[in-house]
């Protein structure tokens, strides 16, 4: 079985469910013939977060990981093309941790992209009427940590794959006012699936 690791963040600052996780709560149910979907919950904390990631994926031993996060100010769903080697940050972590431009680790590779072909992946769900686009930043929050981390063990371990996927707030979200755009959340799960089944389909 092709083994697929979807992580999601808890719930952070003002909101209290997260996108990433109701979507890898509804991904999870989602059956697909020769794959086998695990969620994992991670943790708002730039300390915490990396050695979650690294036991989720020690578990899992997946061919394929999926990061979602959520981007409360984005009007659609962002495939990230890179992570950098770096902290930074107005808004505190669920620790209280707030990071002023500090490295992730000092001395080691600024940058890391996913070698995923995302601007395939972004046609394949446009071609489904669903908002997305291609982002060349994933932001210096926790989700741009855990990505690092993520395409670090990918560097290391070349069989393994990893996305993020930025999501924005879903229809019903008690976060939305009326000034915050939403997506249904039967389309960012439709999205999520499409990029299972493409890079399943790529790999095998």
């Amino acid at each position: 079985m092709f083994k697929i690791l979807v992580t999601g963040f808890e719930a952070f600052g003002d909101y209290h469910f997260n996108s990433s996780w109701v979507v890898a709560e509804k991904v999870a149910t989602c059956v697909i013939d020769g794959i086998d979907i695990v969620i994992e919950q991670m943790p708002v904390s730039f300390s915490r977060a990396a050695d979650c990631l690294y036991k989720a994926v020690n578990r899992h031993n997946p061919d394929l990981v999926i990061l979602l996060g959520q981007s409360s100010a984005s009007d659609c769903i962002k495939l990230e093309r890179v992570a950098l080697n770096i902290m930074d940050s107005n808004s505190a972590d669920n620790d209280g941790y707030i990071p002023d431009e500090e490295p992730i680790y000092k001395n080691e590779t600024p940058a890391y992209f996913t070698d995923v072909p995302i601007k395939y992946l972004c046609s394949k769900i446009k071609e489904q009427g669903i908002n997305v686009k291609v982002s060349n930043s994933c932001g210096l929050y926790v989700c741009n940590r855990i990505y690092y981390e993520a395409l670090k063990i990918c560097n290391k371990q070349t069989s393994t794959k990893a996305i993020f996927v930025h999501l924005p707030l879903y229809e019903g979200h008690p976060s939305v006012k009326s000034d915050k755009i939403a997506m249904s959340l039967n389309d960012l799960t439709k999205a999520i699936s499409i990029i299972i089944k493409e890079i399943y389909g790529k790999y095998n």
